[in-house]
């Protein structure tokens, strides 16, 4: 057994747990009801930990929660140059983060 997530959360963790479930990863939540001891016990000991039962399961299963962890509506587009004030922004700012100018198509 190998631990591949240690979360601030039940919820979230149950969630992750269920994804490694529908792809055949077999896991447990370790300290799924701690969080109510918390203060009593460290922190560090009594968020949830989401663990797989094979250890040939763990890095795949590490890449799996990896990856659901990544924001899937992050910005896309090439960052833009403010014409007001020269500065270089991101795709995801609609305004200069600098001067607040929202002329975006230079």
């Amino acid at each position: 057994m190998k631990r591949v997530w240690s979360g601030a959360t039940l919820a979230d963790t149950t969630h992750l747990k269920n994804l490694l479930e529908h792809e055949g990863i077999g896991s447990f939540i370790k300290n799924a009801y701690l969080g109510s001891a918390i203060g009593e016990l460290p922190v560090y000991d009594s968020t949830p930990e989401l663990w797989v039962f094979r250890d040939t399961d763990a890095a795949k299963a590490e890449v799996m929660l990896r990856d659901a962890m990544l924001p899937k509506d992050a910005p896309r587009g090439t960052p833009w140059r403010c014409s007001a004030c020269g500065e270089s922004n991101e795709a995801q700012f609609a305004v200069c983060w600098s001067c607040g100018a929202s002329d975006a198509s230079t």
